[in-house]
């Protein structure tokens, strides 16, 4: 293997780490994201707006899972929130 071919090949590995890590995505910022697009549909908060179970972000490969008391949303690298 020449030179730029190992350059190459450790750029695209740290790009890749980058992706799997996505150390951008602040867990606060999801966490209320979550709270004001989910709550009312999921059941987090009842009728009166009082909170029953509060979201829990966990670490995922290539994003965030974002857990309730009645299951969770997967957060990818880039924002966008999967049921």
């Amino acid at each position: 293997m020449g030179r730029n071919t190992k350059a190459l090949v450790l750029v695209i590995l740290l790009l890749l780490a980058a992706l799997v890590w996505a150390p951008w995505l602040d867990e606060h910022e999801i966490h209320d994201q979550i709270l004001q697009e989910k709550a009312k549909t999921d059941g987090t908060i009842d009728s009166d707006g009082e909170l029953i179970c509060d979201y829990s972000v966990m670490w995922f490969p290539f994003g965030r899972w974002v857990a309730s008391c009645e299951g969770g949303y997967f957060v990818t690298f880039y924002g966008n929130v999967m049921p």
